[in-house]
């Protein structure tokens, strides 16, 4: 309904697990990477933990995209599955030539013959349990002999445990305990951090083609990391609502009050505690001035309403509340160390004075004053990627709205520009970058100096 009002080709926050949307953020990339080497590396039995909604099924959906060819993938998906009908499931998965009423000695030399077969072949075949915390032990234990197959140096069959922390639990039974120390690899997908969540919002919105200032306020991000836990499918729901709240309101920026009204329809979030935790992030921010401030501060909200929290921030507060929240805000963002942003501006500055408007440059990251610890974190990792000499960062105004730029290079003919748009790093790719031309940046850079230059 809000992909046209904010610019949009797709829905930004899908909570289907489509691989195009893939966050390689919160570890998630490099449990990835770390998940592909043991499978090829021929490891028995390999265990992924995570809370509902963290994006086990995501990895599952890209493991199966990243490994070789020559791994055959069978798919347990029904975690109720009966010790005697696991063998069956996965010999009709595999397409063997067993019926419902064969016994297990017959389907076992079956899959047995099927696997030295493609070991032959230089083939390897996995198995992935999907909801393994709701499979019964002995199922499991079940599938741990399967693991017994194998030659004299290769495993004939792996096995990927994807569950719940419940799965955890169930394995620390001591009747149990040759499954868990046949796992050789065990991951753990950890919800994300506020800077993850910030990062992960702005990553699926540029996924789904959007390019203009950031939509997500810096408390209704901080909002959405707060009551979603950092789970993957939280932050979509609340993301989506709250997107749908700025729509309905004509707003084309993401509040405080958008997020509370999004929160209010999630049916995870219990209103009776809707803003005990609301209450206690503010508390904490609070804290930064000194006790004697969340005095005053408190003074000013009313437990009871809702309403009066958003006033206090996304709209004009009273006279006795706004020096203490501008005060608070200007703490948090003057503690961000700037070494590396503030040396970019000087030169970037540099570079706006000889550009030559005729050539192109590579759109990097767009974002907030108030974001300015992940634009120094992101300069960081430019720098550790050996590409900071070549970035440059410019402000510009949209709407009266601050809005800070990075672009890398320039390039004289759109060939250079395009080859050095594919040899960005995945750590840079992953900001969905794009091709301007440099005419475009000079003229948004004149036009916030023209602006400053005006009001003083």
């Amino acid at each position: 309904m809000y992909l046209d009002y904010f610019g949009l080709m797709v829905a930004p926050y899908r909570i289907t697990p489509d691989t195009e949307l893939f966050y390689a953020g919160g570890e998630r990339g490099a449990i990835l990477d770390a998940l592909v080497y043991a499978i090829v590396s021929g490891e028995a039995i390999t265990k992924v933990v995570g809370e509902v909604g963290s994006g086990k099924t995501m990895l599952c959906r890209m493991l199966e995209h990243k490994l070789p060819k020559t791994v055959e993938i069978v798919y347990l998906a029904n975690p109720s599955l009966a010790p005697e009908d696991v063998l069956h499931a996965i010999a009709f998965e595999l397409e063997l030539p067993v019926r419902d009423d064969d016994n297990r000695l017959k389907v076992m030399k079956a899959l047995q013959e099927y696997l030295l077969a493609r070991h032959a072949n230089s083939r390897q075949v996995v198995v992935f349990v999907e909801e393994a915390q709701g499979m019964p032990l002995a199922t499991l234990e079940e599938i741990r002999l399967l693991s017994n197959l194998e030659t004299q140096q290769h495993k004939l069959l792996q096995v990927v445990l994807f569950g719940q922390p419940e799965l955890d639990v169930g394995l620390s039974a001591p009747h149990v305990r040759q499954i868990k120390e046949r796992i050789t690899n065990s991951f753990y997908l950890p919800p994300l951090k506020r800077r993850e969540t910030s990062d992960y919002l702005t990553f699926r919105l540029h996924l789904a083609g959007f390019r203009g200032a950031p939509v997500f306020s810096y408390f209704a991000t901080h909002l959405i990391a707060l009551y979603s836990a950092g789970l993957m499918r939280r932050i979509n729901i609340i993301a989506d609502k709250a997107m749908l709240s700025a729509y309905a309101t004509g707003s084309q920026t993401v509040k405080l009050k958008h997020v509370i009204s999004a929160l209010r329809d999630c049916e995870f979030i219990k209103r009776g505690v809707l803003l005990r935790p609301l209450l206690a992030s503010i508390a904490s921010v609070c804290l930064v001035v000194g006790v004697s401030a969340w005095a005053q501060f408190e003074s000013n909200i009313t437990v009871a309403a809702v309403p009066v929290v958003e006033n206090i921030i996304d709209q004009p507060s009273p006279a006795a509340v706004q020096p203490i929240v501008s005060h608070v805000v200007n703490t948090i963002k003057n503690e961000t160390p700037r070494i590396l942003f503030d040396e970019r501006i000087e030169k970037s500055e540099e570079w706006l004075a000889t550009a030559e408007p005729s050539h192109l440059t590579v759109q990097l990251l767009r974002g907030t004053p108030h974001e300015m610890e992940a634009f120094e974190r992101f300069l960081l990792r430019t720098e550790k990627e050996g590409l900071l000499p070549k970035m440059f960062v410019y402000r510009t105004s949209t709407d009266a709205v601050e809005v800070i730029n990075v672009v890398m290079g320039e390039y004289s003919t759109l060939s250079q520009a395009r080859a050095a748009l594919e040899a960005l790093p995945q750590s840079l790719a992953r900001y969905q970058p794009y091709l301007r031309n440099v005419k475009n940046v000079l003229s948004e850079a004149s036009v916030v100096t023209v602006a400053t230059e005006s009001r003083s």
